[in-house]
């Protein structure tokens, strides 16, 4: 969760008055999340950090939807910054390179798999032509800002994950379409899961700083 969601959304955070900077001077300006956006599920929403409720499968669908969530904050409070939740759709030469580190029957077994799912499988060059194309194209704009690389003809700014054109903030999938969550995402809404998924953030990283703080000042003395 550490690096799924907490990494990220700091890392994000930190980076905005640099963000803040490109789009006033007419630049791109944007935040990619690159995890599972179209995964979302229920969560524990009294155990935001899954002290009592971990597994893998919980610790997704929390990452899923907070990420959802604290991007959309983030969209909030910077208008002219563009956020994006990304689908991760495992491309072949990737694919092929942990594999490749595997010994024995579990290499042999992996190998097998990925024979049967290349279908399904992106090329790892469409891949990278299809984030290239979400973090410069004006088709994933922000409200304020309408940097980037021209609209071609019969494509038209894509839709927010709060329902407006242009919104800010976008959960794709993995062919760069926005996602359709509204069923599961209202309802967390007006339960006012958003505001408390930030509140919880907020404070996840203000104890991390107060125990940095604290360690630094122990070395110190």
């Amino acid at each position: 969760m550490a690096m799924n969601y907490y990494s990220r959304i700091r890392f994000a955070q930190q980076l905005m008055p640099l963000l803040e900077a490109a789009a006033s001077a007419g630049e791109l300006a944007r935040v990619t999340s690159v995890l599972a956006a179209g995964s979302e599920h229920e969560i524990h929403t009294d155990d935001l950090d899954l002290k009592h409720n971990y597994s893998l499968h919980c610790s997704l669908a929390h990452c899923v939807v907070m990420t959802d969530f604290a991007l959309e904050e983030l969209s909030k409070r910077h208008p002219a910054v563009t956020f994006m939740h990304c689908c991760k759709w495992p491309p072949s030469s990737s694919s092929s390179a942990k594999v490749n580190q595997l010994t024995g029957p579990i290499r042999l077994a992996a190998k097998i798999f990925y024979s049967l799912m290349t279908p399904w499988i992106l090329d790892v060059s469409e891949s990278g032509e299809r984030h290239l194309f979400q973090v410069t194209s004006c088709a994933y704009r922000s409200p304020l800002n309408g940097a980037g690389v021209p609209l071609a003809d019969g494509l038209e700014v894509m839709m927010a994950s709060t329902g407006e054109r242009g919104g800010g903030v976008y959960l794709l999938d993995w062919d760069s379409d926005p996602l359709d969550q509204k069923g599961i995402m209202e309802r967390y809404r007006e339960e006012g899961l958003p505001q408390k998924v930030w509140e919880h953030t907020m404070e996840t990283f203000g104890r991390a700083s107060k125990k940095r703080t604290l360690a630094v000042a122990e070395m110190l003395s």
